[in-house]
């Protein structure tokens, strides 16, 4: 549960006092972290930062997947962490600090060892829209983005068939990240990427107002960019590269970019997730 941790308390009130208000953006790989990072980072008492991956690796060691559980949260992990992250903060009184990174969709156990004061903010995206957007930049010989707990199986099995690797890739990712979330209480908050792009404002400051903020000016602005369309829409920054033009619309692109019979067994993948979540009747 929230506020509790095996971290020594002089260790903890170090990080309290260098970071009283940190807050971690997570959400499976292609499913609308980045654009929502931003406009939560529009917020003028949010420190953003994004992806600190190569941060994080020098300071804890990677194992067989991007996992991590509570138990590699040392006392010196601890305080190279609150060391690290503190030199970003601006020191305004205030301040948010938030981090975006999809790794922690596997690391909720590890951060709230580390931060049990912390907010989790999770996003999810329709497992078939996510695998269609996955797929294009993990295919092939090489998987691509989170390596999730049997990523290594799953590529030897489905060496071709990438689009139902990406069905298990999301299926792993958010089933962990719910399951871990569920332990968080009040600390944990899920947001869905269609109601993001659906209604950017209203979302946006459901979650402002779970990082004990208010909807500035900026942000609404910013949230005036979202768009379901692809056309002339706006794509998050760091993210133009995985963009593939091939469909018309963010929400239910599955429909355009896979055949029938991928969809087919996309949805025997994940299925049971899809209709736990509302997205398959």
């Amino acid at each position: 549960m929230a506020e509790i941790s095996t971290l020594p308390d002089d260790v903890l009130d170090l990080g309290r006092g260098l970071i009283p208000r940190p807050v971690f953006l997570l959400g499976c790989a292609r499913s609308g972290t980045s654009i929502f990072g931003e406009a939560l980072a529009a917020h003028p008492d949010v420190t953003y930062l994004f992806e600190l991956s190569p941060t994080w690796n020098s300071i804890v060691e990677e194992g067989a997947d991007h996992r991590l559980e509570g138990s590699a949260a040392t006392a010196e992990v601890a305080r190279q962490v609150y060391a690290e992250l503190s030199q970003r903060l601006r020191g305004e009184p205030g301040e948010v600090l938030l981090e975006k990174n999809p790794k922690h969709v596997l690391r909720l156990p590890f951060l709230a060892e580390l931060f049990p004061w912390a907010r989790f903010l999770h996003i999810v995206r329709d497992g078939r829209d996510t695998a269609a957007s996955l797929m294009f930049r993990n295919r092939g010989a090489a998987w691509g983005h989170l390596q999730v707990p049997g990523w290594r199986e799953l590529l030897e099995r489905y060496g071709v068939e990438n689009h139902v690797r990406c069905a298990h890739q999301w299926r792993i990712a958010v089933e962990t990240a719910r399951a871990d979330g569920a332990r968080l209480g009040g600390n944990y908050l899920e947001v869905r990427y269609e109601d993001l792009v659906a209604g950017p404002l209203a979302v946006v400051e459901r979650a402002l107002a779970f990082m004990g903020l208010d909807v500035r000016e900026e942000v609404a602005g910013f949230c005036g960019r979202i768009q379901d369309e692809t056309a002339g829409s706006y794509h998050a920054l760091k993210q133009v590269r995985h963009y593939v033009d091939n469909h018309s619309r963010r929400i239910g692109r599955y429909r355009e970019n896979l055949e029938p019979e991928q969809i087919a067994e996309v949805e025997s993948a994940c299925g049971e997730l899809l209709r736990e979540l509302g997205y398959l009747g």
